[in-house]
């Protein structure tokens, strides 16, 4: 926005203008002004401040232009090396964010009965010792375990601060909905499976994928695998997938989704699979790899656990003293193919006399030992192209098609799975099955591979490990956590046990929730549960930039939070840093740590036992709770041996060069001895048969531990986790169910991020309620006509769409993205706010779960669909006039509401 007087009409042309920009990789350039202060000195002055965005998680490098303290343009950084000066519809949208008039401005605290909307105001002292006075009774009379804590992704958050806030107040109960739906099966697979160390995974819309971001990539194939990155991070993996494609050697894609995105729009193969199905397809691939000799025979003998033969009995890998060979119990067993006999692994990473069978069956010691990679055989045995079709609802030749630009030997292959594939039961399944076909192929740390192991940046946007101040017997108390002991991975409690604990007290009752995210009713599985689970709760508070239906719904007092562009945080970005700054600050908006460290401090004060420890560097392990959040920002800062001060005023700052960045072949390493270091895995090889996994499920290894030396050996888990991915059928199918008969599906939006945005007026104005994509011939069949609403129904609610008639969505499915109707909680009837046009009022959270992760399922369920005259439809917004009430409303900048050391302004 150049002025105050710009139009919502001229803001959407020069939106559109410079989001083509962004599409097509093309860079900003100019000078810009740096200067010390967020707050100009002289009115009328207008300065310009390198900072970032956190509309999403992207955090592109932006300039925010400040006049009077007034930010009033927002355009891309041309420095940032990865959306190089681009940004999004979310990112421009910041100022509206930031001055919506419906920003949450003070502590609030509620009058009446829940869902009544009333409030009055009340002092940042008051509300927190009020909330901490209840924090206290609530730990002294039920124990702390009766406190949750949860946060999420949408909207400027830490997911470090709120797992070391539920330690510092000892609550083992802290959760947040994107964990086991969003990420972490992918994240956790990828340890237990290539190693631990810095997270690599297959992920590029959400972390990964660095390697594409340099001009001489030597990627030639990707596979987006349930991702869509030109919706998903438009100025990010957007931008950097459309300037691959733009090379002269051009990129060869191939995308499964079941709908026809944008990326699949530039795709060589598209393959509509059926939601839910992914580990058929990916078994599949796996069998026609192995039929056809595609594999990196050397790589899979050299760097994968395929060759060690497996124990029957234990499940895991054979050991020397177990198969009666001169070893110990760490040294693995390979069958030789020269000698013809078993053979002890003495030499890593291989005895050089000795030639591994990677497959076959061998009896050893008296036992039938089958080698990893005979078992990954046997797995996907049955899974043919042509059944594999049958189930996915896809085309055997396209499937092999796709196979064959894959596994082309000319060129560099890599995958890239996207959240798709975490919102349904068999998510750690299918995250096993994609990095089996990646190290098949020996698409590991090569140059154009997605698995890499770059090196580190000297700062991190999160605290990296919590504290870990909870005791043993607090840790055993965690919902859900030793059936799904992957969840340990983040510290994270199962959703579905927490709140069966909140309505039921099973297996003890829960008293207080204190959130810190968006609307919950938009991105919890079955959110209409809420409205069965929040009546057995004592004390709801609400940490948030405005309010939501959760706020009406559920809360008992309101804590404003700040957004992106009042908050301070460095943030790693491939070889550089770049800064986020605050420009401003409003209200009495506080810093989501800030208000965490406050709690703490109050809590402390009015006599809680354990939370002056959180402050006791001498009582954990690793780094306490921070009486000072900036102080680990500055800690970071120290590495670079400079200033806040300076680092802003860079923006922007290159730690190292591309070349010392780019750090391939690390396995290859010296370890000290002499020898290649291998992976971060027990075995130190790439573990196609996950062992790990099996391991976790019996004991928590490697993640249960009350601090960073003493592990703790836990009760099983009810079955294994299995080594290797399996298919299982929808419990929801459309092979049995004529009653729900549509597959459902979801898929991310540019314009918002979660459940976050819907009260920003011009970008209502482009996107107002969600699109229902149907096949025209489903909408045949059901008298759905383009354009009008329609009703959604599954066997857990109803909610609505208005219908887009496509051949860009698979025949049998629809898809439709989460929403709410801010404008209508003032309404007598708030409710609908979250249930008009919201699909999570449909989705599942009871059983089957992910084993693992405790995964319930947000995709591949059936629903059924009809034309609606459903009254409540006349009330949404859907015109820009109605939008007005949102415009933003300029106020002056105040002081921050604590004097927390924040960096001086």
């Amino acid at each position: 926005m150049t002025n105050q007087t710009m139009t919502r009409r001229s803001f959407v042309k020069a939106a559109g203008a410079l989001g083509a920009a962004a599409g097509l990789g093309i860079q900003a350039t100019g000078c810009f002004t740096k200067a010390d202060s967020a707050y100009a000195e002289q009115a009328g002055e207008e300065k310009i401040y390198k900072t970032s965005c956190r509309a999403c998680i992207a955090s592109c490098a932006v300039l925010a232009h400040v006049r009077d303290g007034r930010v009033v343009k927002i355009e891309g950084n041309p420095e940032s090396p990865m959306s190089q000066g681009g940004v999004c519809a979310k990112g421009l949208s910041g100022i509206q964010a930031l001055y919506n008039p419906m920003r949450n401005k003070y502590p609030m605290k509620r009058v009446g009965e829940r869902g009544t909307n009333n409030w009055e105001r009340m002092s940042w002292d008051d509300a927190l010792t009020e909330i901490c006075t209840e924090i206290n009774r609530v730990s002294d009379k039920y124990g702390s375990e009766a406190i949750s804590v949860s946060t999420g992704g949408g909207g400027n958050p830490h997911f470090s601060n709120v797992k070391r806030f539920g330690e510092a107040i000892n609550t083992p109960n802290v959760w947040e909905p994107g964990c086991s739906q969003c990420y972490l099966p992918r994240m956790a697979a990828s340890i237990l499976a290539y190693g631990a160390g810095k997270p690599n995974n297959l992920s590029f819309s959400d972390s990964n994928g660095w390697d594409f971001y340099f001009d001489d990539c030597k990627v030639t194939t990707i596979v987006l695998w349930g991702t869509d990155p030109s919706n998903s991070s438009v100025a990010t993996g957007g931008r950097c997938l459309a300037e691959l494609r733009a090379r002269p050697q051009g990129l060869r894609t191939v995308v499964i989704d079941p709908r026809y995105t944008l990326d699949a729009s530039k795709a060589e193969v598209w393959l509509p699979i059926r939601p839910g199905t992914d580990v058929a397809l990916l078994l599949a691939w796996t069998r026609w790899i192995i039929d056809k000799k595609k594999y990196d025979e050397q790589f899979c003998k050299t760097w994968t656990n395929m060759p060690y033969l497996i124990n029957p009995e234990t499940r895991l890998t054979l050991k020397a003293t177990e198969a009666g060979l001169e070893g110990t119990d760490k040294d693995y067993v390979v069958w030789d193919a020269n000698t013809n006999q078993p053979v002890v692994v003495t030499d890593f990473p291989m005895n050089t006399d000795v030639d591994p069978e990677l497959f076959g069956t061998h009896v050893v010691n008296g036992l039938e030992c089958k080698s990893g990679g005979q078992l990954l055989k046997e797995s996907c045995e049955e899974w043919t192209l042509e059944k594999a079709a049958e189930i996915c609802w896809l085309d055997a030749a396209q499937i092999e098609k796709a196979l064959e630009i894959y596994t082309d030997p000319d060129g560099q292959s890599a995958i890239m799975q996207g959240v798709a594939i975490d919102q349904y039961p068999q998510s750690q399944q299918s995250a096993l099955g994609a990095l089996n076909l990646e190290f098949l192929m020996g698409n590991v740390e090569k140059p154009g591979a997605m698995l890499q192991k770059f090196a580190s940046a000297p700062c991190k946007d999160q605290l990296g490990n919590t504290p870990r101040l909870l005791t043993e017997a607090k840790v055993r108390k965690r919902c859900g956590y030793l059936e799904h002991k992957g969840l340990i991975c983040w510290d994270m409690a199962h959703i579905p046990s927490v709140l069966r604990a909140m309505q039921y007290g099973d297996p003890y009752q829960i008293h207080m929730w204190i959130e810190r995210s968006g609307n919950k009713h938009v991105v919890l599985g079955n959110s209409s549960c809420l409205d069965e689970v929040v009546p057995h709760l004592d004390t709801v508070v609400h940490i948030f930039m405005y309010p939501t239906a959760f706020s009406v719904m559920c809360a008992d007092y309101l804590l404003p939070c700040t957004e992106w562009l009042e908050t301070n945080l460095p943030i790693p970005q491939l070889n550089t840093i770049v800064m986020r700054q605050a420009v401003t600050h409003l209200f009495e908006g506080v810093e989501e740590g800030i208000i965490w460290t406050q709690i703490v401090q109050k809590c402390a004060e009015l006599g809680n036992k354990h939370c002056p420890k959180a402050f006791d560097k001498d009582a954990c392990h690793t780094t306490p709770f921070y009486k000072n959040e900036y102080e680990k920002q500055i800690q970071h800062l120290n590495k670079l041996d400079m200033t806040w001060d300076e680092a802003c005023e860079e923006g922007v700052i290159k730690w190292a060069e591309p070349e010392e960045y780019r750090t391939y072949y690390t396995y290859l390493n010296d370890d000290g001895t002499g020898k290649p270091k291998g992976f971060g895995t027990p075995s130190k090889k790439l573990e196609v048969y996950c062992e790990s996994n099996i391991i976790l499920g019996r004991t928590g290894y490697p993640w249960a531990q009350c601090d960073e030396t003493a592990h703790l050996t836990l009760e099983p888990a009810s079955k294994d986790y299995e080594p290797l991915a399996y298919y299982e059928e929808p419990a929801e199918s459309p092979l049995t169910d004529t009653e729900y008969p549509l597959v459902l599906t979801e898929g991310r939006l540019p314009m918002y991020h979660h459940g976050t945005l819907r009260n920003v007026p011009w970008l209502r104005e482009i996107y107002p309620v969600p699109e229902m994509w149907i096949h025209p011939d489903d909408a045949a069949k059901y008298g759905i006509s383009d354009g009008e609403w329609v009703d959604i129904e599954s066997r857990r609610g109803k909610t609505h769409g208005r219908a887009r008639v496509t051949t860009a969505i698979a025949k049998g499915v629809v898809y439709q993205e989460r929403f709410w109707a801010p404008e209508l909680l003032d309404s007598d009837h708030p409710d609908q706010a979250y249930k008009v046009m919201n699909i999570n009022v449909l989705t599942k959270n009871d059983p089957p779960y992910n084993p693992e992760y405790g995964t319930y399922t947000l995709r591949g369920f059936q629903v059924k669909v009809s034309p609606s005259n459903d009254a409540i439809l006349n009330e949404v917004w859907t015109e820009p006039e109605q939008f007005e009430p949102w415009l933003p409303e300029y106020s002056d900048p105040t002081d921050d509401v604590f004097d927390y050391g924040a960096p001086a302004k």
